[in-house]
């Protein structure tokens, strides 16, 4: 059975508690409103310590986060494609499934072709389910806030019966780049990790 140990800068354990099964162990520290960072592990009395270092007085802010993606697979200009964007915050460039956050009480489909427009000028249709996502960490926003992130995020497969030249439509907002990225292409590409498995290949 582990532990986890949350440790202040100079070293002094803070909170130790089991990991329960099946859950996150910075989870548990994230409960006790801290922002973990694990640092190393120890084994105390035949029991494997995980140790995170936080700082403690800082509480993270819960924030859940609704979302759809689609995987737009096509022939453009007669090329086995994948329909990918680029973000305009990144440091470096990695791409991405169109998509992103719902309006409230958006349906999840809706919005995946709703994003899918904006982002590149697509028509899409005929959505399948392909998977629902449930992502969850401690970390700062843009604004520089803390927060206590969940992301739930639906992927769709969709079919775009007449690709063309992408446009971004939302100007100004998080998209930088659109493309029809060939999938012979797609191993040397730079995708986003939680997304790579959706993609053909993989």
């Amino acid at each position: 059975m582990a532990r986890v140990r949350a440790v202040d800068g100079a070293g002094r354990a803070l909170v130790e508690e089991v990991v329960p099964h099946g859950i996150d162990p910075a989870a548990v520290l994230q409960a006790h409103g801290h922002a973990p960072v694990w640092v190393g592990s120890e084994v105390h009395n035949g029991e494997v310590v995980l140790i995170y270092r936080v700082a403690p007085g800082e509480r993270p802010e819960p924030y859940q986060r609704l979302s759809a993606y689609a995987v737009v697979r096509a022939e453009y200009d007669g090329v086995p494609s994948v329909l990918l964007t680029t973000f305009s915050r990144s440091e470096r460039e990695v791409w991405g499934l169109p998509g992103g956050g719902l309006d409230p009480g958006e349906d999840p489909g809706d919005g995946a072709v709703r994003e899918v427009w904006e982002e590149t000028g697509q028509r899409v249709q005929d959505l399948e389910p392909l998977a629902l996502v449930s992502r969850h960490w401690t970390g700062r926003a843009p604004s520089g806030r803390l927060e206590d992130y969940h992301a739930v995020s639906a992927v769709y497969r969709a079919q775009c019966p007449e690709p063309v030249p992408p446009v971004i439509h939302d100007v100004g907002g998080s998209t930088a780049d659109a493309a029809w990225i060939p999938v012979a292409d797609l191993p040397r590409t730079p995708v986003l990790d939680w997304q790579r498995r959706f993609l053909p290949g993989w």
